[in-house]
């Protein structure tokens, strides 16, 4: 079967809601086979203007428009498409704008057919982490950035696909593997016969649209052939741990700086190494406060790698961002161990929970599941897809395999079948059939522990500490990085969550883990005497499935009813409320849900009496060469992994402890879930970490204020400091010297007169002010703000005032909007509160921050709950720990600022609740904010200070 009638299509538009915006640019490659018969691009007159953004996006200005046809005319070129496959990078966009189109006429000849060239990407790159088409442009050399233009991104979209689909042509392994893929598609999947295509006939595509595909083969094998790393020994440094030797170390600026080229020494950094060092050989913890600058990273480095080696012991590095970890792996620790003389023995592993791992011995199970007749796309596009995540693993050692988080979400998003699936193949450590699996080899989960049994160092995140895997023992000795995030982190760790969907996976899923269990009782045991126990298990089961399954059906119009009684009821947005108590029952709905919780506690009880006497029976190590039972015992002991969770959650929501904070949420978008969290998450800290570790250094850039007299008591709780007994703590934390002069090189401005943040006249007033002196300034400016809303309206005004004038950069508008911001002497840079806080612009190139409120701390029930224990147990929780919170939050914004010692700029922060605060609630901010220097003055008068301070 050939290709038949094919085009590759894109549009432009005016926004993305098809009812409401409208087509600007229509541009289409046609063709017939392999031959390329007609080329289109045109623009299209709108009805109403485009806005800056639009125009900033793709380069079409209202002048471009003026002269361009109609829609009416335009359509009819896009209608000799009729029966044609289009492609399309995100093709429902396409088709929502399109389709209304071919509805009007007759179709003979059949009917178009969309196709998304974003599945048949991620089948040919498994690891792609983002699918957007600047993504696949730029990595294999299409081009710089993604046009945004009809026909050019028509035009590179095939490039894309014609060098991908190329390339496999020089992997005869991984081509056999993803055609044997291909082949379980129907036929009417364009990219199965696209795939087939012999290179000859993508060499006569490509010759066609003028693209060289051979060398462009050629440049990206070069580009991508990894070279062994040739690295000259240094041997400047002992490895002895002792404090002497760790100041002789980071005082040799001459010595590092032959392996760190911009390395200085810094009074700060040493005290941070020195801190680390004390607390891991003296067994204790420790809190350090490191400002921006320090060199924190190396600072804790260089003490783990030396103790490690001087003990034998394993240490642990865990930090709140994956940004943090893959900077730690590629630069920092690759770094220290050059500097340290460190050879391939001194092994250094990232590690990720066991449920983030994928299970294959899982998924070849569900394989074995006979097909049925028709199977959705979303059921064989995710088989698929999980066919060459798994093949890619075997190829790779253990730092490169995929795991869960890596799986892109709009993949998620578009299939939920591999949402679905991606959730049942998490790895369950009991259910892991370790080195007597099939597949152990193969297996990242197994690999990452056997790669942690040997490591010197382990690098993971938050998560990762708190909830270790019970396979190896947790390393004694700990950094952890951005302690800041751990109130958060460790919210979301110890938390009881059950969401909808994980009641209906045990009702789908449960079935099979019977069915598991029976064939494994049937096959082990005289089937006469077993006859009764699977009797009895398939009726019970049976039963209480149908039982679940009338509360499940249920219980979400009750939960919609309950929650669209109340007067604050927003259908944007999560809704939350606590757990119904029995004693305090008032309202019938309340009553009600209740009742179908009690209920369904019961029903997993049940089931949990019944299966449990069946965990003890058999262990891995009882089926090592029988694979086929030894899968079914895996697919038991996850479904009851599964079914325990169910049991201890529900269990725990019926008890509703006083000491956590037990809710209901609610959305039109997502239905309802039910969570439980400890109020008092410091003690749970302290008791399941720090009283199991020999030492735990906490570090932050922004635990307290700069000299740690305020805003830390929070930290001290929330981390477990405070329950310590003073024998395994320091007295105090040790807050460092800030390394930059923030009073004489920075301006920080709060106004408090402008509108209130939600009027929509808040953003155009406070961007009248602004906008003269960034124009005065140059650019060099970078705008955040806290919603989307908010955000987008400046995005138009700054867009239409100064594009063309002095650059401006978008979050979103691009793949690498803060290094093109860089490469300019003057720049203008906007986006969302949260972008701000991984941004890394050393120099004047960034001299001025604007953001547009002082960060609320969230208002949801555990909050609540946690304020009111802090204020009863430690007393003043408005100031250490709400507001407190808030200026740890800004800290972070404004520490974009100042990046190196030479930095100056000044920070414009609008806030007009302030002008509310009571007392003395405005200087104890300030306090908070040192070292920093809150100056409190108008809109219009900060503006003016600031272009004298700049003397513009």
């Amino acid at each position: 079967m050939g290709l038949g009638t094919w085009a590759v299509i894109d549009i432009e538009t005016t926004g993305i809601h098809p009812a409401t915006d409208e087509i600007i640019d229509l541009g289409f490659l046609q063709f017939e086979g392999t031959k390329l018969v007609r080329t289109y691009s045109s623009l299209v007159r709108p009805e109403n203007p485009v806005s800056s953004f639009i125009t900033k996006l793709t380069g079409i200005t209202n002048d471009h428009l003026k002269k361009a046809p109609l829609w009416t005319q335009v359509e009819q070129d896009l209608l000799t498409l009729e029966a044609h496959s289009l492609l399309a990078h995100n093709a429902n966009f396409e088709e929502s704008f399109l389709k209304r189109y071919f509805d009007k006429i007759p179709s003979p000849n059949g009917r178009e057919s969309y196709h998304d060239s974003l599945f048949y990407l991620a089948l040919l790159f498994p690891e792609a982490s983002t699918l957007n088409l600047e993504s696949f442009i730029n990595q294999l050399g299409v081009a710089d950035k993604e046009e945004h233009r009809g026909l050019a991104d028509s035009r590179d979209l095939l490039k894309v696909l014609l060098l991908a689909t190329y390339l496999t042509h020089q992997d005869k392994e991984f081509r056999m593997k993803l055609s044997e893929v291909l082949m379980e598609f129907p036929s009417e999947f364009f990219y199965r016969q696209f795939f087939m295509l012999k290179a000859e006939e993508l060499e006569e595509i490509a010759d066609q649209i003028d693209y060289p595909l051979i060398e462009a083969s050629k440049r990206y094998l070069i580009a991508n052939k990894v070279e062994p790393l040739k690295v000259d020994k240094f041997d400047k440094f002992s490895n002895d741990f002792s404090g002497q030797n760790i100041q002789n170390i980071l005082r040799a600026e001459k010595d590092i700086n032959e392996v760190l080229p911009y390395y200085k020494y810094r009074a700060a950094q040493e005290s941070l190494s020195l801190r680390v060092g004390q607390a891991f050989k003296n067994g204790i913890h420790a809190l350090i406060q490191a400002p921006t600058g320090t060199g924190k990273t190396m600072g804790y480095l260089l003490p783990s790698f030396l103790f490690s080696k001087a003990f034998k012991e394993t240490c642990l590095v865990a930090t709140g961002t994956k940004t943090l970890q893959d900077q730690a792996l590629a630069k920092d620790v690759p770094q220290m161990k050059r500097l340290l003389n460190l050879g391939p023995e001194t092994k250094v592993v990232k590690l990720v929970g066991s449920s983030n791992h994928l299970c294959e011995l899982l998924f070849r199970e569900d394989n074995n599941e006979e097909p049925t007749f028709i199977t959705p796309f979303g059921e064989t596009f995710t088989k698929a897809y999980f066919e060459m995540l798994f093949f890619y693993n075997s190829r790779v050692p253990y730092e490169k395999k995929l795991t869960r988080e890596q799986i892109p979400f709009i993949l998620k998003k578009l299939a939920p079948e591999l949402a679905e699936k991606d959730q049942n193949l998490a790895v369950d450590y009991r259910a892991c059939a370790g080195q007597n699996c099939p597949l152990v080899n193969e297996c990242s989960y197994q690999q990452g522990l056997r790669e942690a049994k040997e490591a010197q160092l382990i690098i993971g995140n938050h998560a990762l500490m708190l909830n270790w895997p019970r396979s190896i023992p947790r390393p004694q000795f700990i950094v952890v990085d951005e302690a800041h995030r751990l109130e958060h982190e460790a919210t979301k760790a110890y938390s009881l969550e059950v969401h909808h969907k994980s009641i209906e996976s045990l009702l789908k899923n449960m079935p099979q883990g019977m069915g598991a269990l029976i064939y494994l009782l049937n096959s082990m045991e005289d089937e006469f005497a077993v006859e009764n126990t699977i009797q009895t298990l398939r009726d019970q089961t049976q039963f209480s499935l149908k039982m679940l399954r009338d509360h499940y059906d249920s219980l979400p119009g009750v939960v919609e009813a309950f929650f669209k009684k109340l007067p604050n009821y927003s259908p944007a947005y999560s809704n939350e409320l606590p757990f119904p108590k029995k004693s305090e029952l008032k309202d019938q709905l309340a009553a009600a849900i209740l009742n179908h919780i009690e209920s369904m506690n019961f029903i997993f009880e049940t089931l949990y009496n019944l299966y449990m006497p069946f965990i003890s029976r058999w262990e891995n190590r009882d089926f090592k060469n029988e694979p086929q039972k030894l899968k079914a015992w895996a697919v038991f002991e996850t479904n009851f992994g599964s079914l325990e969770k169910l049991h201890a959650s529900f269990k725990h929501y019926i008890e509703n402890p006083a000491d956590w904070s037990t809710i209901i949420k609610y959305s039109e978008s997502d239905s309802y879930s039910f969570e439980s969290s400890p109020i008092d998450v410091g003690k749970k800290i302290h008791d399941e970490l720090l009283m199991m570790s020999t030492s735990v250094v906490f570090t932050s850039a922004t635990l307290g204020n700069a000299s740690g007299d305020s805003g830390v008591q929070g930290v001290e709780w929330m981390t477990g400091y405070t329950y310590l007994a003073p024998e395994k703590r320091f007295k105090t934390g040790l807050y460092l010297e800030a390394v930059y002069d923030y009073k004489n090189n920075s301006k920080v401005y709060l106004c408090p007169d402008t509108r209130n943040i939600s009027d929509p006249l808040f953003v155009p007033e406070l961007l009248a002010e602004v906008n003269p002196l960034i124009t005065k300034l140059g650019g060099k400016t970078l705008l955040l703000f806290s919603s989307r809303l908010r955000f987008e309206q400046a995005s138009e005004i700054i867009l239409r005032e100064f594009e063309g004038k002095i650059p401006v950069f978008v979050q979103g508008l691009g793949k690498n909007v803060v290094e093109e911001f860089k490469k300019e002497e003057g720049a203008i840079l906007i986006g969302m509160e949260s972008f701000g806080e991984g941004i890394d612009i050393p120099g004047e190139k960034l001299s001025f921050i604007v953001v547009d409120k002082i960060p609320d701390v969230r208002q949801d029930l555990v909050i609540q709950k946690r304020r009111d224990f802090f204020e009863f147990k430690f007393g003043n929780e408005f100031n250490d720990y709400f507001l407190a919170h808030r200026t740890r939050s800004l800290h972070q914004k404004f520490g974009r600022l100042l990046r190196s010692e030479k930095d100056h700029g000044a920070i414009l922060l609008v806030d007009n609740r302030v002008k509310k605060w009571k007392g003395n609630t405005l200087k104890t901010f300030q306090k908070l904010m040192e070292p920093y220097q809150i100056i409190s003055v108008p809109l219009k008068d900060a503006t003016h200070q600031i272009a004298d301070y700049f003397k513009v």
